[in-house]
């Protein structure tokens, strides 16, 4: 027999009338925004101020991985690389049983690991965790919150059942808040693939269509062909693009942490990229003084070549015919700084600001805005699973350099491996 979903159940008879009055009055504040990030920095500084905690945090349930990893969280330094298995852990107790734990001296209950602690160098006095569970007993994560604020009375440092009570009815309202914005962002991206989809699609059916007419003059066909199989090869890379941006999302994105030579890394994109830099008589240079003695950095070399093979495709689609591409790296203490710098047209400041969110394209005139638009989303992510970094600068009329800095030597996040 299958074993039953935990379903939550709220103890709103046990809310004094004060917390009833503030649950009242957040509840628009919850479903006014469908952005996930804004979402749970509300429930967090509701939930902060409804127990008087020092810290917040929401750990949601990986799919892919059966893993929770930090979301969000009132401290910036607490990073979303760091997962808690639901095995070992206080939250993943509560995610699996359904019910809160509210631990005032935390160390010494069974449940309860340093490991997190002491990835997030974070001194932890008191903790109240509680479940995120759908009404259905679907399990989202749960919300935790850290380390009571001494109020000076009795109750010193620790949460009490009050605040696991106000806690748990905050939560009832943030579920349904976090799914409706977890399905806006599933139909929004849809509706997004969908749109860009259409214009080769329209490009091959105007082409199938003309094809099939009698009076097509002849010098037409060999033209319409190679519409129909440039689009169709630009829709096969848009699909490809779509999964793996999908995949990214998802955390189902699984990468394989090896030793990456990067000047044979280099070495390679240079040869793939030089038909495509032929094409219009573009210079692609190499400065790697540094890193000549085969340098090595952990990584996944097929991700870290597709990161620099975007860049690389980037840097001469937007150069000037008979324009240089200069790919070069730095050794600055534990990382390497890898950049790609064009003397194309530049990039104006006001584009510079959405270059990696999904499916924007830089305009441009000469050569349309063509690609999914999702070069750079997917580098970024594929470079921040690298414990990395990705920045861009740009003069426009004199070029733009990518840089990616990666560390030498880089623990990849377990729901990566």
């Amino acid at each position: 027999m299958a074993k039953k979903k935990a379903v939550f159940v709220p103890p709103y008879e046990k809310l004094s009338p004060a917390v009833m009055s503030q649950l009242l009055a957040i509840s628009p504040y919850l479903h006014s925004t469908l952005d996930l990030r804004k979402l749970l920095g509300i429930i967090m500084n509701v939930a902060v101020e409804l127990a008087a905690a020092e810290d917040a945090a929401v750990l949601l349930l990986n799919d892919a991985t059966g893993q929770l990893q930090f979301e969000a969280t009132t401290r910036s330094a607490i990073s979303k690389e760091v997962i808690v298995p639901l095995e070992a852990s206080v939250a993943g107790w509560v995610v699996t049983n359904g019910r809160s734990l509210l631990l005032n001296d935390p160390a010494h209950d069974p449940r309860f690991t340093t490991a997190v602690d002491k990835e997030l160098l974070y001194e932890l006095h008191s903790l109240l965790a509680v479940p995120l569970h759908g009404d259905m007993g679907n399990r989202l994560g749960a919300l935790l919150l850290l380390n009571k604020k001494d109020d000076g009375g009795k109750n010193g440092r620790c949460f009490t059942k009050d605040d696991q009570y106000a806690a748990e009815a905050l939560t009832v309202q943030a579920v349904v808040a976090i799914n409706n914005a977890r399905l806006f962002a599933q139909s929004d991206l849809l509706a997004e693939i969908i749109h860009e989809l259409k214009t080769p699609m329209m490009a091959i059916s105007t082409a199938t269509g003309l094809l099939l007419r009698p009076d097509l003059p002849s010098e037409k066909h060999d033209e319409l062909l190679q519409m129909i199989q440039r689009e169709s090869l630009r829709l096969s890379a848009m699909t490809q693009d779509f999964l793996d941006f999908a995949r990214l999302e998802s955390g189902r994105v699984r990468l394989t942490s090896k030793p990456v030579d990067l000047v044979a890394l280099v070495d390679e994109v240079v040869d793939i990229s030089q038909p495509q830099a032929a094409t219009r008589d573009i210079e692609i240079q190499t400065k790697l003084p540094q890193i000549n003695n085969g340098l090595t950095i952990s990584g996944d070399e097929v991700r870290l070549k597709q990161v620099l093979l975007n860049l690389v495709s980037n840097a001469v689609k937007y150069n000037n015919d008979h324009g240089i591409v200069t790919i070069s790296a730095k050794r600055h203490g534990d990382e390497v700084c890898l950049s790609v710098a064009d003397n194309g047209v530049g990039i104006e400041s006001q584009d510079l600001a959405h270059l990696f969110e999904r499916f924007y394209r830089v305009p441009d005139r000469e050569r349309g805005s063509e690609g999914s638009g999702l070069g750079l989303a997917i580098s970024k992510k594929l470079v921040e699973q690298h414990n990395g970094r990705i920045a861009v600068e740009s003069i426009p009329g004199q070029g733009t350099v990518f840089r990616v800095h990666l560390p030498l030597t880089s623990k990849l996040p377990a729901s990566s491996v």
